[in-house]
């Protein structure tokens, strides 16, 4: 009996253990030097016909002379992540493409050591634009531009570009749908990780904001948690993935938890919002009431086996007595 009582100490010693210990993750740093822009993005608005005059800011923060070419692209969502992804100018320009509208006399600029160059181009709207997003980034490339169709994450990564969203009035369709909000049903530890995708269904861009708030099983507020705090843009025909963590601080943060959403997003301000219920179980919970669980076994065991014994003695004689003999008075 106590040795398998040893045995299933040491395996909830155990399994409390690996719940503490560290994982493993592999880490990515993304470093550079060289040249800044200001603005890194641009956000206007267009009437058909309009055109604005705009200047980008160029930095040459190193000690030699460096020569830069502006090269103009469209741009899209690529995945969820809200990386963008770049096309070339070609002639039949894409749905919500700006790259023809962005015109400049500058084709090549050289910059001398510590030097601060302004960059100056103006972006024309046909008389025709069509209602809503356009979307178009202009680079800075230490080398000629080349006529590509479609231009890798790779192949930029020596450039440096300042991106520029252009809002068209008129039947301007803003349209978004909640894909998903969502978090694992059961957690044995803190954080709880929520997911927010949100696709853009009409033809301009938009930036969602709110909030998540979370609450016990007795309806008491736990915490507000902001989503899109970065304040990204969703583009018109693309899904975007947001991603939160409640961290659930405390010893005591045990039971069932709601989770509520409420975004709102476009000029007019449309909302989304979504419910959703998980459970915080911890391993310490879990180890203590098998532990209580086996105590409990082993106290009922034992009081059984007490109410044995003691019924054995009564039914056993008393020794050193004939029972048939006489007693004499």
């Amino acid at each position: 009996m106590k040795k398998t009582l040893k045995i299933i100490f040491l395996l909830i010693f155990l399994i409390s253990l690996s719940s503490y210990l560290p994982i493993s993750r592999s880490q990515a740093q993304i470093s550079g030097e060289g040249l800044t822009i200001s603005p890194p993005i641009l956000e206007l608005t267009l009437k058909p016909g309009e055109t604005s005059k705009q200047v980008i800011k160029i930095t040459n923060p190193t000690e030699k002379i460096v020569e830069v070419y502006p090269i103009v692209m469209n741009f899209h969502a690529k995945g969820e992540t809200g990386e963008p992804t770049f096309s070339a100018v070609t002639d039949e320009e894409a749905k919500f493409a700006l790259a023809k509208w962005i015109k400049s006399r500058d084709t090549k600029i050289a910059l001398t050591p510590e030097q601060v160059v302004e960059f100056n181009y103006q972006i024309e709207a046909p008389i025709g634009a069509e209602p809503g997003g356009h979307y178009g980034v202009v680079f800075f490339a230490t080398e000629p531009p080349q006529a590509k169709e479609d231009v890798s994450q790779v192949s930029i990564a020596s450039m440096i570009g300042s991106l520029i969203l252009v809002k068209v009035p008129g039947n301007i369709v803003e349209k978004g749908f909640l894909e998903e909000f969502s978090a694992k049903r059961f957690y044995f530890k803190p954080p709880v990780d929520f997911v927010t995708r949100i696709s853009n269904l009409g033809n301009v861009h938009f930036k969602p904001k709110g909030e998540i708030t979370i609450k016990d099983w007795l309806g008491n507020k736990k915490e507000s948690l902001t989503v899109n705090e970065s304040k990204g843009n969703v583009l018109p025909d693309s899904t975007r993935k947001f991603e939160n963590k409640w961290p659930a601080p405390g010893l005591w943060t045990i039971g069932k938890f709601s989770a509520n959403l409420k975004l709102v997003y476009g000029e007019s301000e449309k909302t989304l919002d979504s419910k959703i219920i998980f459970w915080i179980v911890p391993w310490w919970l879990i180890i203590a009431l098998i532990v209580i669980i086996i105590l409990v076994i082993i106290f009922i065991v034992w009081l059984r086996r007490r109410r044995s014994r003691r019924r054995e003695n009564k039914a056993k004689p008393i020794s050193g007595i004939d029972q048939h003999r006489p007693i004499l008075r």
